[in-house]
């Protein structure tokens, strides 16, 4: 059976600009069985199971994919029902372990990490892909981390690991507390030093003198990895009080599952890294998620049970899908 390959024509993973359409000619079609859908129970996760159904829906309606889809419960999963169909999920960690390689990597897209067959998860790597992605492509050497009592802590340390480990120069991290935030954000980007400096030229001069203070420039990133949206806003703004007004401010959000506010990123130019926000359901983390977790694994599962490979482009990130495996990227918005 001859695999086909994807062709898209974008030029960036990291920005969204639309999900890629994949379409049949009446010949290039493969796969006719059915997709089974394994879910958890319909009771306890029922937000996340209406969501994710209505953004299976939109992706069957956008590319014309007119196999017949089944919905189970994840804990009724059977391998030997799938031959001849395509399985999607389950979403639970230990199912997905026990059943990992038990079908054909060809048959299935599994929701959560596993090690043989192909998987998308809503979990941090794709976001640390992305991160490490950007600062690649920007030729960057050098960061800074605002790590404090909120922060993610396993999460900054899988980005510093990986990052030492392609030798590129240090990490700068402070740790800040509520009581004295402003004067560590401050010390961080030398406002002190640079303040200092002013007065004693304002001393020794004759001259009345307009002074600005000026803030380091030995980095132009900041990395932040926050549990909480609130404090996340918190820290950014500190940071454009002390004159840390060029700074590229980056958040990854794989913590976050409140709703985000849109005034407060824009005022504070904060780039976060998630799904795109350009869904039915925008800034509404759970609702969103779900929705774009649905669309993109009934995406990926048509591109994958009919033989395709390559780039494509879903609500939660590009996919790059290989013979193997799956690399996943989440967007930066």
């Amino acid at each position: 059976m001859s695999e086909k390959v994807l062709v898209t024509n974008e030029n960036s993973s990291l920005k969204f600009n639309g999900v890629s359409k994949i379409q049949f000619e009446t010949n290039e079609k493969i796969f006719f069985g059915t997709y089974i859908v394994a879910l958890p129970d319909y009771k306890r996760f029922s937000e996340f199971n209406n969501y994710f159904q209505i953004g299976m829906l939109f992706a069957i309606n956008d590319n014309g994919i007119n196999n017949e889809v089944e919905f189970i419960l994840q804990e009724n999963v059977i391998p030997k029902n799938v031959k001849d169909n395509f399985l999607i999920g389950p979403v639970n960690k230990e199912l997905s372990k026990r059943l990992d390689g038990l079908i054909s990597r060809g048959d299935a897209l599994f929701l959560n990490e596993v090690n043989t067959n192909y998987y998308i998860a809503l979990n941090s790597s794709s976001q640390l892909n992305a991160l490490h992605e950007h600062l690649d492509l920007n030729e960057v050497t050098r960061v800074g981390i605002i790590s404090d009592f909120s922060s993610d802590k396993k999460l900054e340390r899988r980005f510093k690991d990986r990052w030492f480990k392609n030798n590129l120069t240090d990490v700068i991290t402070i740790n800040s507390d509520d009581d004295n935030a402003n004067s560590t954000i401050r010390n961080f980007l030398d406002i002190t030093e640079s303040t200092d400096r002013f007065e004693r030229i304002d001393k020794a001069s004759f001259a009345s003198i307009e002074f600005v203070p000026r803030a380091r420039d030995d980095f132009k990133q900041i990395v932040l990895f926050p549990k909480d949206a609130n404090r996340m806003y918190e820290l950014a703004s500190l940071v454009r009080f002390n004159y840390g007004l060029d700074y590229e401010i980056i958040a990854l959000t794989s913590e976050l599952d409140e709703k985000i506010d849109q005034n407060e990123i824009n005022l504070h130019k904060i780039s976060l890294i998630d799904h795109t926000y350009e869904n039915k359901y925008g800034y509404d983390l759970n609702k969103s998620r779900s929705f774009s977790l649905g669309y993109d694994s009934m995406l990926i599962s048509y591109a994958i049970s009919n033989r395709y490979q390559g780039n494509i482009k879903g609500l939660l990130g590009t996919y790059i899908v290989r013979s193997n495996s799956i690399e996943f990227i989440s967007y930066i918005n």
